[in-house]
């Protein structure tokens, strides 16, 4: 099992939350982003790098990630991807999706760009909070432990 990384879009708490569960479990993370992330070199974690903009990290995920590994990612057309190939999805906020509920937030995604596109919406961003960050670190450590037989490691 590895776990995959939407970096372009992980917030970095996250990320260092997921990096702890790699040195502290074994886990295998690899982390598909457009540009280096220092604290991914540094953890022994695996770092894969695409260019800028090609969209080319979700593609990588999709066909290098295999049932029963775990993705964490922000995008929901990647989600629904990985969903059907049996990846477990969540987000950084400990939300773990399901592919009825990634249909809709796409859905509802496209429609809140269209509106905003017209100026009846502003964009609004709400920061990451300690609570997701608690919310994320209880929610992986509940996936890898229902993955996980006792005494062994995740490698």
């Amino acid at each position: 099992m590895k776990l995959w990384i939407d970096g372009d879009s992980c917030p970095r708490k996250a990320m260092d939350i997921a990096l702890k569960a790699h040195g502290r479990l074994g886990l295998q993370v690899v982390v598909v982003a457009d540009r280096e992330l220092p604290e991914v070199g540094t953890s022994g974690a695996e770092m894969r790098l695409v260019p800028h903009g090609s969209g080319e990290a979700d593609n990588l995920v999709v066909e290098d990630s295999r049932e029963g590994d775990i993705a964490l990612t922000r995008d929901f057309l990647l989600g629904i991807r990985l969903v059907e190939k049996g990846v477990t999805v969540l987000n950084d906020r400990g939300k773990i999706w399901n592919i009825r509920e990634l249909r809709e937030r796409a859905e509802e995604a496209e429609l809140m760009k269209a509106i905003r596109k017209g100026g009846i919406a502003k964009n609004s961003k709400r920061s990451y909070s300690t609570q997701d960050s608690h919310n994320f670190a209880a929610a992986l450590d509940r996936l890898l432990n229902s993955q996980l037989i006792p005494g062994e490691s995740l490698r």
